[in-house]
């Protein structure tokens, strides 16, 4: 049976809590209340009694492990569940980011808290937190680290290491609000030229023709290319994890699709398999065999990190806007919305879950309601000109086709004017 006691210490309540670990062996877990010691002593009793209340039953695994070591052991195990990408994507917010932080704060997993957490995120709005560009880290880099430091820790509470997950409470900073940047025609046609004969220009193209993922483009086979019903099917997505690249399904069902090639696609795709058979043939046993459309001139599949780290080469040297190779999505589909394309066509061809994911990322971009508005506006503002007109005429009889283009008035001035013809006819009344 779980028992327990309000102790003073800094100036707060604290529930104090006498609990058994996983041998039978007593210890107690000191629990503060966030309740000054100078009053309000009814309101700690009552999160004590909560407390025992929760602990009841439970056997809890003790021992002196913090939270650094925590998350290093659990870093080793968690590549299980997890795939790759998302594992490596952890890996680095773990190792350069929060494991660090707290084995330099010295916190025992079991005294982690809510404000804990939110000590180190707030750690990391400070300039230089970024270890590439050496300023705060945004916003939405730290909604990362929490999922991932969520994700440990409800581990840890699967594990019987803690009773609850703090991260569950734990305040963030407001995340900004998502503003994509992207090329418009002009823009994207000249960007296309800078990599007219590098070994990245045809999967650079299809992204800009079809908004691909970086993970689609470079995942896409022949074996899924159809010249005769010139379709392109996007079945499988290449990764790069933490020992190198690997194969996976694509991001969500909708993801999966079958687009028509546009000449401009067709034509790229029939030189690039025409150019790999040369290169088999002059290469020979020297050239790698794969079915993979976009590949090096050796026949090794492009990478997703090299495309990344060439794109950004190129264009940062450009005097074009220094985009990411993702904004060619964000490009195309902004393109096509301003082209005239409904929402529902533009999720189709990127392969958005819903319609609604596509308006969420560009309605700033969907300029075809509002020049609907706009028109009709315009409409309606012919429309009453021309009532306007057709009452003066009916009033001073003088039809607006019978007027001279000297003695034409404004249809405002011609109101005024009927007002005095009606007004002299009135004086002249017998």
């Amino acid at each position: 049976m779980v028992t327990g006691n309000l102790q003073k210490k800094h100036g707060k309540y604290y529930a104090v809590l006498n609990l058994k670990d996983e041998n039978g062996e007593r210890f107690q877990k000191w629990i503060n209340t966030e309740i000054p010691a100078n009053g309000r002593k009814k309101e700690a009793e009552a999160i004590l009694a909560e407390e025992i209340r929760k602990w009841s039953g439970v056997k809890v695994r003790r021992g002196n492990m913090d939270v650094a070591e925590y998350f290093e052991d659990w870093l080793e195990t968690a590549y299980v569940d997890i795939k790759q990408n998302t594992y490596r994507g952890y890996c680095g917010n773990m190792r350069n980011h929060i494991i660090p932080y707290f084995k330099e704060h010295r916190i025992a997993l079991q005294d982690l808290t809510p404000m804990d957490l939110e000590d180190y995120y707030y750690s990391k709005l400070r300039p230089e937190s970024n270890l590439v560009t050496g300023t705060a880290l945004s916003a939405t880099s730290i909604h990362h680290h929490h999922q991932n430091i969520s994700r440990a820790l409800s581990d840890a509470v699967r594990l019987g290491y803690i009773l609850s997950n703090p991260a569950a409470s734990a305040r963030l900073p407001k995340k900004e609000k998502f503003k994509p940047d992207f090329l418009n025609d002009e823009q994207l046609e000249s960007l296309l030229v800078l990599f007219e004969g590098n070994p990245v220009e045809l999967p650079v193209k299809l992204c800009a023709i079809y908004g691909f993922r970086r993970s689609e483009v470079l995942g896409l086979k022949w074996s899924r290319i159809d010249f005769v019903n010139r379709t392109i099917s996007v079945c499988e997505t290449l990764q790069q994890g933490v020992g190198g690249n690997y194969t996976d399904t694509p991001k969500t069902d909708s993801s999966y699709r079958t687009l028509p090639m546009t000449d401009k696609a067709y034509n790229l795709l029939k030189e690039q398999r025409a150019l790999q058979e040369q290169r088999r043939e002059l290469l020979g046993n020297y050239c790698i065999i794969n079915d993979y459309v976009c590949t090096q001139p050796n026949g090794e599949v492009i990478s997703p990190n090299y495309l990344t780290r060439i794109f950004h080469s190129i264009v940062s040297k450009s005097t074009l806007p220094d985009i990411r190779l993702h904004d060619l999505r964000h490009s195309a589909a902004s393109n096509l919305l301003n082209a005239g394309f409904s929402v529902t066509q533009v999720q189709e061809w990127l392969g958005h879950s819903s319609p609604e994911t596509t308006l969420r990322f560009y309605a700033h971009a969907d300029k075809t309601s509002k020049n609907a508005i706009a028109q009709a506006m315009n409409a309606l503002d012919k429309e009453k000109e021309k009532k306007n007109r057709e009452f003066v005429d009916s009033v001073t009889g003088e039809p607006d086709k019978n007027r001279t283009e000297s003695n034409k008035t404004t249809p405002n001035k011609r109101v005024k004017n009927t007002v005095k013809v009606r007004r002299s006819k009135i004086k002249n009344v017998p």
